[in-house]
């Protein structure tokens, strides 16, 4: 038993008040033991009302997740099984990868409130303040090395169809690794991972989401090109609901790509923004620019160049070139 037992009971109530003999008979504890998790409650943000005759009842909480509530309704045959919640960490990726060396299973997420590390693609960092979703999830699939890369387009497919579910909004995925809505982008992912020749041993997929922070908390340099969940839909966001509905589109996305990859390359199409526009492409030292053609069975995406040749692109960052076909 631990706080979030007792918060689970308090929440629970259908009459408001719990008393603290049944707080303590439903969770196997000491009353006293009830009452020292109630004072960390109240230490964390919680405002929890106690009266003699009637026993506590919580008033008001913190923008605070809890493992209990993210795994409530959750079939999780593979991913969220295993749940570790912190309030502050550098990285969920960094932590997860260190997670996964030392054994964690497959499908363990790591979910942060703020992150003092976060990171992007091509060693970017990543603001992450509070208010946001930050996760990250060990997998170990069985596949080849060299399909890993669809890995990234399985967490994409996920994120926006999770975005779609939850609030109604047509989030698009811009290949590789960006969910977009009306331009902007709302959340990236991060791949990492850790290899032998012949086989994967383990894969971090990193998640982040801008949903409640404040838009005046982007990057100056950014704030043109990325938005927040709140901005669009005029009202903060049940984070825990959010995350509750990626989780369970991962692990539906996750098996998926596990029988027939072809699933996720279906869908990924069906929800981008990419295809079919004239893009610019850079990394590396180089640029491309061209038609968006598709992607192959390896996720790479597929470029006509002016002078009709296709090419391959396996990293870089996509621009869509406006009013150009």
């Amino acid at each position: 038993m631990n706080k979030d037992d007792i918060l689970l009971a308090l929440r629970s109530s259908r009459s408001g008040f719990v008393s603290g003999a049944d707080l303590a008979a439903s969770t196997g504890v000491s009353r006293t033991a009830v009452w020292k998790h109630i004072k960390k409650l109240e230490r964390e943000g919680y405002l929890i009302e106690a009266i003699p005759s009637k026993g506590y009842r919580l008033t008001s909480s913190p923008d605070v997740m809890i493992v209990s509530d993210l795994k409530r309704g959750l079939k999780a045959r593979t991913i969220g099984r295993e749940i570790v919640h912190l309030t502050e960490t550098a990285s969920t990726n960094t932590l997860a990868m260190d997670l996964a060396h030392k054994g964690a299973a497959d499908g363990t997420v790591v979910i942060a409130e703020t992150q003092t590390g976060g990171k992007g693609r091509l060693g970017r960092a990543w603001t992450s303040p509070r208010g946001n979703l930050y996760l990250s999830v060990i997998l170990r699939p069985a596949v080849p090395v060299h399909k890993a890369p669809l890995i990234t387009l399985m967490g994409a497919v996920a994120v926006a169809a999770a975005i779609r579910e939850n609030l109604g909004i047509p989030a698009g995925i811009k290949w590789p690794n960006d969910i977009l809505i009306d331009g902007k982008k709302i959340a990236g992912l991060l791949t990492e991972m850790s290899a032998e020749p012949d086989r994967i041993r383990h894969i971090v997929l990193g998640i982040g989401v801008n949903v409640n922070m404040d838009v005046r908390e982007l990057p100056p340099e950014v704030r043109k090109t990325a938005t927040t969940l709140a901005a669009v839909t005029g009202t903060r966001v049940d984070r825990t609901a959010l995350a509750r509905t990626l989780l369970a589109g991962l692990e539906k996305w996750y098996q998926r790509f596990l029988k027939n990859e072809a699933d996720v390359l279906d869908a990924w199409k069906e929800l981008n923004v990419t295809l079919g526009n004239r893009v610019a492409v850079s990394g590396a030292g180089t640029m491309l620019e061209g038609l968006a053609r598709g992607i192959d069975a390896e996720g790479r995406l597929i470029i006509r160049l002016d002078d009709g040749t296709l090419r391959p692109v396996t990293a870089g960052d996509v621009t869509i070139v406006k009013g150009k076909t």
